[in-house]
C-alpha cells in the first residue's frame, strides 16, 4: 500500500491531475492549498487546509496530524516580498538559516525540500506520479523547426546561463539575439514583454529548460495549451523544451493548438551539466576590441573541443553571436580615464560584485578576463583563492606606464596571454606564467574590404578623396575627439572630399546628434556607417584616416591606409597620465618598430591645425603616405611568429590551464 501523499498545491491544473490519480488508484492524500494560488474549485469534496506561504509551521503541524509520509510540491506559486510574507516562527527560522537572497530561486526550493525531509517526510517529484506528462524527445507537432536552428542553440545556451544564475528557466531568442529573459514574474509575463522587444517585428523562439543542477523534484519546466496560446498572441515561431525534464500538460491538446497556430514544438535532449566533462569557460570583455578577441577565442575553443564547451560571462555583440548570454550589457563598462570613471564608479563597483558572485555561483572550469584591467582584474581579485583558475588575455601595458602593476597582478592570476612578443618577460620575472599568443587582429578581414563596392553604395565618385575618421568606441573618447576631427576637416580642401565615420551602434545616436550642430558645408561631407563589414569596406575605400589610439591602429595598418593617431583626455587624467607614462609612443605600430611611423597628436597637439597638414599630404599621395604604408609590413610581421592563428594558440593555452588545474586538484 502506498504511503499517504501530501500535495502542496499552487495554481494551475497540475494539482487537479495529482488529486485525480490518487483517487483513481485509491491512494490516501491530503492537500495543503496555498492561499492566493491554489484553485478553490479543485478542492470541492477534497480533504484540505488553506495556509499562507509564510505559515510553514502550521502546514507542517497539519501534515503530521494527517499522518502524511510523502510530499509533492506542485503548481504555480509566486513568492511574496519579505514585507508581505509575514513569516511565522518556523518560517522565520528557515529564512534566517538560508539567507533571504534565495527568495524565489532554485536554492530556496532545494532548501525547502531538505527542511521537509529533515522533518521526516519524503519529497517526491511530480514525474514519479505523472510520468506520462514528461516531454518525449523530438518534434511534437507537424511544424518544422529547421530554419530556426541558430536561434534554438542560442536560446538553449542563454537559458542554461540564466538557470545557472538561478534567475529563471526561459528565454526568447530572435534573429541571433536573446531579446528577453524570464524573471520572477514568470514565463507568461516574459512572453508578453517579448512583443515590445522584437528586432524585426516578428516573434522569436521560446526556450524553456530545467536549470543546470536543478532538483528535478521541484518546479520542472511546464507548458500547456495556454502557453501555446500566449506564444501565438505574441507572434512566436516555436517552443523548445527539454525531453524527459519538462512537463507537457495534455500533450494531445498542446500539439493540436501548436499545429493550428503554425508554431513548432521541439523537445531536445540535453546532457546534464553535472554528468559531463564539457568545460565551462567564463569570459569577461569590457569594450568592442575585447569583444572581438573574445569572439575569436570562443570560435577557436569550439573548434578545438568539437563544440563540447559552454560559455558564460560578459561580452558584446560578437561574443553573443558565438553563443554567450551576457550577464549585463558590456557597454556599461566602456569608459576610460579617471575623470570619466569617477561618476560611474558606484555602478561599476556593483557590477564587479555581481560578476564575482555569478562566477562563484557557476564555479566554471576557468575564468578568462579580456583586457579592461580596471574591471576584469578587480573581479579576478574577488575570486582569487576559490579554486577557479584565472587567465588574463591582453597584458596590461606595464612597459608603457605603472610597471609596478606586473608585481601586483602576478599573485592574482594563473596565466597571462600577451599580444606583443616583448611582453612575457615583464610578468615572468614576477612569477606569472605568460605566453605570447599573437594579436588576433591578424585574423580579421581588415585587409579584405571592397572599396569599390563601398563607394558605389554611398555614391562616392571613384576619383573622390575619402577620409575615414574614427573617434573611438567610448563615450568619453567621442566627447573629446570629435570636436578635434571637426576642426581638422575645416582645414581641409572640401572640393573633392568625402568623410566616412564608422562607429558602433551604441554610439551612433550620440554621434549623429553631435554632427547636427556642424555647419552644413561640413556635415554634408560625412557618412556614418555601423557594423564590422561596413568599417572594413570603408578602410578599403579610404585614402587617409584620423584614428583614436587603440586596436584600430592595427586594422588601418593591415588595410594599408595612411593615418594619424589622435588622443585627448580630461585635463586631470592628462596630468596624471604624463607622470605615469614611461614610453615615448602610444601607437602600437610605433611601439613595435620603436620609431614614429604614425604621427601621434596627443592632448595639446590634438587640434585641427596640427592634424590637417598630415592629412593633406596623405590625400595628395605624398611620399610620406607611401613610406608609412611600407613600414606597416614590418610591424605586422612582428605580431606572429608561426603559422598558427593567435586565437587558436590562445584557445590551446586556456584548455591546457583547465587540464593542469584538474591534475593539481586531484
Amino acid at each position: 500500500m502506498q504511503p499517504k501523499l501530501g500535495i502542496i498545491a499552487g495554481g494551475g491544473s497540475l494539482p487537479q491531475r495529482i488529486i485525480d490519480i490518487c483517487r483513481a488508484s485509491g491512494r490516501e492524500f491530503y492537500v495543503i492549498a496555498i492561499e492566493g494560488h491554489a484553485l478553490p474549485q479543485q478542492l470541492v469534496d477534497t480533504p484540505h487546509s488553506w495556509i499562507r506561504i509564510g505559515a510553514a509551521g502550521s502546514g507542517l503541524n497539519i501534515l503530521k496530524q494527517q499522518n502524511v509520509k510523502e510530499l509533492v510540491m506542485i503548481g504555480d506559486v509566486k513568492m511574496p516580498s519579505l514585507k508581505d510574507l509575514r513569516p511565522d516562527l518556523r518560517t522565520a527560522k528557515f529564512f534566517a538559516k538560508l539567507g533571504v537572497q534565495a527568495l524565489g530561486d532554485n536554492s530556496l526550493l532545494s532548501a525547502a525540500a531538505a527542511e521537509l525531509e529533515a522533518e521526516g517526510f519524503r519529497v517526491v517529484g511530480v514525474d514519479e506520479i505523472l510520468s506520462d506528462l514528461l516531454a518525449p524527445e523530438g518534434m511534437l507537432g507537424s511544424v518544422s523547426a529547421a530554419e530556426f536552428a541558430e536561434d534554438i542553440i542560442l536560446g538553449i545556451n542563454a537559458a542554461r546561463d540564466l538557470g545557472r544564475r538561478d534567475v529563471g528557466q526561459a528565454v526568447i531568442a530572435n534573429s541571433g539575439q536573446v531579446i528577453v529573459e524570464e524573471d520572477s514574474a514568470g514565463t507568461a509575463d516574459m512572453i508578453n514583454r517579448s512583443r515590445e522587444c522584437s528586432p524585426n517585428g516578428e516573434g522569436g523562439i521560446l526556450v524553456k529548460i530545467k536549470k543546470p543542477g536543478q532538483d528535478r523534484r521541484m518546479d520542472l519546466p511546464t507548458i500547456g495549451a495556454d502557453t501555446v496560446e500566449q506564444a501565438r498572441q505574441a507572434g512566436l515561431k516555436g517552443i523548445v523544451i527539454q525531453a524527459d525534464e519538462s512537463i507537457v500538460v495534455d500533450l494531445e491538446e498542446v500539439v493540436k493548438a501548436a499545429n493550428s497556430a503554425g508554431i513548432f514544438i521541439e523537445a531536445v535532449r540535453l546532457a546534464d551539466d553535472k554528468a559531463t566533462n564539457v568545460p565551462e569557460i567564463y569570459l569577461i570583455a569590457g569594450e568592442p576590441s575585447g569583444d572581438h578577441l573574445g569572439a575569436r577565442l570562443m570560435a577557436a575553443l569550439k573548434s578545438q573541443t568539437g563544440d563540447e564547451v559552454r560559455f558564460s560571462g560578459i561580452g558584446g555583440p560578437e561574443m553573443t553571436k558565438q553563443g554567450l548570454s551576457s550577464l549585463f550589457p558590456m557597454s556599461e563598462l566602456t569608459v576610460m580615464g579617471l575623470a570619466e570613471v569617477l561618476p560611474r564608479l558606484p555602478k561599476l563597483l556593483r557590477r564587479i560584485r555581481e560578476a564575482a558572485r555569478h562566477i562563484l555561483n557557476i564555479k566554471p572550469d576557468v575564468v578568462v578576463t579580456i583586457d579592461a584591467p580596471d574591471f576584469s582584474l578587480r573581479v579576478a581579485k574577488k575570486i582569487q583563492g576559490k579554486s577557479i583558475p584565472l587567465v588574463h588575455y591582453v597584458a596590461p601595458s606595464v612597459w608603457a606606464w605603472k610597471p609596478g602593476r606586473a608585481k601586483k597582478i602576478a599573485p592574482i592570476l594563473d596565466h597571462l596571454m600577451t599580444l606583443l612578443p616583448f611582453e612575457p618577460p615583464y610578468f615572468e620575472r614576477e612569477g606569472l606564467a605568460s605566453t605570447f599568443v599573437g594579436h588576433s587582429i591578424l585574423e580579421s578581414d581588415a585587409a579584405m574590404g571592397d572599396g569599390a563596392a563601398f563607394r558605389s553604395r554611398h555614391n562616392i565618385d571613384p576619383v573622390a578623396k575619402v577620409l575615414t575618421v574614427l573617434p573611438g568606441s567610448r563615450h568619453s573618447e567621442v566627447k573629446f575627439l570629435l570636436p578635434a576631427i571637426f576642426d581638422a576637416i575645416k582645414h581641409l580642401d572640401h572640393s573633392n572630399l568625402r568623410v566616412i565615420l564608422p562607429t558602433v551602434e551604441t554610439l551612433e545616436t550620440e554621434i549623429k546628434q553631435a554632427i547636427t550642430i556642424w555647419p552644413e558645408e561640413i556635415s554634408k561631407l560625412v557618412t556614418i556607417v555601423t557594423g564590422e563589414e561596413a568599417k572594413i569596406d570603408a578602410f578599403a575605400a579610404s585614402d587617409a584616416a584620423i584614428a583614436a589610439s587603440g586596436t584600430v591602429a592595427l586594422e588601418l595598418a593591415m588595410a594599408r591606409v595612411p593615418y594619424v593617431t589622435i588622443y585627448k583626455f580630461n585635463a586631470l587624467t592628462a596630468v596624471i597620465a604624463r607622470r605615469l607614462v614611461k614610453t615615448p609612443f602610444v601607437n602600437i605600430i610605433n611601439v613595435l618598430l620603436d620609431r614614429e611611423v604614425v604621427p601621434e597628436l596627443i592632448q595639446e597637439d590634438c587640434r585641427g591645425d596640427v592634424i590637417a597638414p598630415h592629412i593633406t599630404k596623405f590625400l595628395s599621395g605624398d611620399d610620406s603616405a607611401k613610406l608609412q604604408v611600407a613600414n606597416f609590413e614590418e610591424a605586422i610581421a612582428r605580431l606572429q611568429d608561426d603559422d598558427q592563428k593567435p586565437s587558436e594558440r590562445a584557445a590551446k593555452v586556456v584548455l591546457e590551464v583547465i587540464v593542469q588545474h584538474a591534475k593539481l586538484s586531484k
